[in-house]
């Protein structure tokens, strides 16, 4: 944050993949050393969680993101059994966790740094609520993942890649993406900034690169409320200017 399932028909009981061995430091030096050679990713995110990094820190955001419980609170995404969701990039797993109490069975929360999926585990076993266990944290290449899901959850996670590797998250997004699922877009930061990582996003972006592909924007939020702006832990309202945020919810290519 994986499971490979009939597109209409995800399983209550998804398979279990072997993770990898991320409290190790010779796996995390290997997987870092990957990342370095990876046009997708950069050692940057490993090397700022392995130093640390704490709850609320940088772009910790340390709670759920009020942009995704805004989002939860309008629609319900989860209804019948066996509804499987994905949230790459996933961090300490906030997010993940608020999808399984929306109703989720089984939420994939993945990240490529060995550290932030240790964090992750960290928080889900100090939480110890029984919703706890319907996330499954894995450390992997969001690339080379493989699977079926009825609904992600993107947030700062296109903002955090390469800019060469836009249209492969699009076509991945593309192939994860069950008939009938969501896709829904957080799309952050909104702001005039050169370079990255973060790099600067807009609605715009993010249609151009989804649309062609036959997602269809079935709900935009562009800004989203006040009280639904993305917030890092590493801004401070009213002592920073904090950059936009909008949403976008997308019905897979396909669908109805």
């Amino acid at each position: 944050g994986e499971l490979a399932v009939a597109a209409n028909a995800p399983p209550a009981s998804p398979p279990r993949r072997t993770l990898a061995p991320a409290p190790f430091r010779a796996a995390a030096s290997a997987l870092t050393a990957a990342m370095a050679s990876h046009a997708g990713a950069l050692p940057t995110w490993e090397e700022m969680w392995s130093r640390g990094l704490g709850k609320r820190e940088q772009f910790d955001v340390g709670e759920p993101s009020k942009t995704l419980v805004g989002v939860l609170a309008r629609s319900k995404f989860a209804e019948g059994p066996g509804k499987v969701a994905f949230v790459p990039g996933c961090g300490r797993a906030y997010d993940a966790l608020a999808l399984v109490e929306h109703g989720f069975d089984t939420v994939v929360a993945m990240d490529l740094a060995p550290s932030a999926c240790d964090a992750a585990k960290a928080e889900l076993k100090e939480i110890g609520a029984a919703a706890a266990e319907k996330v499954q944290v894995e450390c992997g290449d969001f690339f080379e993942h493989s699977g079926t899901y009825d609904f992600i959850w993107d947030c700062t996670f296109l903002c955090a890649l390469d800019i060469s590797v836009r249209e492969r998250w699009a076509a991945k997004h593309a192939e994860l993406l069950a008939k009938g699922g969501r896709l829904v877009t957080c799309v952050f930061p909104i702001c005039a900034k050169e370079g990255g990582p973060p790099y600067a996003m807009t609605v715009q972006l993010v249609r151009d690169l989804l649309e062609p592909l036959g997602f269809s924007a079935i709900d935009v939020r562009d800004p989203v409320p006040e009280d639904e702006r993305h917030i890092p832990g590493g801004v401070v309202p009213g002592q920073a200017t904090l950059p936009g945020t909008a949403v976008i919810v997308w019905a897979a290519p396909g669908s109805e």
